[in-house]
């Protein structure tokens, strides 16, 4: 197995869309799959504005519950978490499908409850887990300082086995075995290419 780090933002389409792809792809290619958190909120927050991505001012993770979009969804992802990776990933991928199709909102309990039932977890633990709020920011808090050291600053992010990193924007949703896999395959070989190849970005018509 290879394994693969995505970091995400549940606030994020694109952060949904490469989720699904990479879930779709992981079997194929024996990927092994870690979800890791990185914040907007907290990279675009105005006082950050300036400083390095790994010394921030403003932390999410010590944020109350009630001022952030995220907090709630991000901390219920922890708590999935702990019933193994297998079972983290089919919460978030639940988690994105709630808030991106369904238009949920992300910090409503309702909506946390619905996703841990469609991943099929044992909710009392989950439940429990949750409750369990300052282990939870602890863990959150340190995926935001390793995103920050990795120069993290937007979702989805993917590490590969190499160690090569890279965000991408991703506008359509695939789900498609064959397309996703060479859609993929085309992404990364962008990564290894010798050219070094930084940034793609296709212009926009003003009409």
């Amino acid at each position: 197995m290879q394994p693969v780090t995505v970091y995400l933002d549940y606030l994020c389409p694109f952060a949904w869309r490469g989720l699904e792809l990479a879930y779709v792809v992981a079997p194929q290619l024996a990927l092994d799959l870690e979800i890791r958190h990185y914040s907007l909120e907290q990279g675009n927050h105005p006082e950050n504005a300036g400083l390095p991505r790994h010394t921030p001012a403003w932390k999410l993770a010590e944020q109350p519950l009630e001022s952030s979009k995220s907090l709630r969804a991000f901390l219920a992802s922890h708590a999935a978490r702990q019933q193994g990776k297998a079972a983290h990933l089919r919460f978030a991928l639940e988690l994105f499908r709630l808030r991106h199709q369904d238009r949920r909102v992300l910090n409503d309990d309702q909506t946390l409850v619905d996703a841990v039932g469609r991943a099929g977890l044992d909710l009392e633990r989950f439940m429990a887990d949750l409750e369990d709020e300052e282990d939870r920011r602890i863990e959150l808090g340190r995926d935001l300082e390793d995103a920050g050291e990795l120069g993290v600053f937007g979702t989805p992010t993917f590490v590969l086995p190499s160690g090569d990193a890279a965000y991408f924007r991703f506008t359509q949703l695939t789900t498609e075995p064959e397309l996703a896999v060479n859609l993929w395959e085309l992404y990364t070989a962008v990564l290894h290419n010798g050219a070094h190849i930084e940034t793609i970005k296709r212009p926009r018509r003003p009409f």
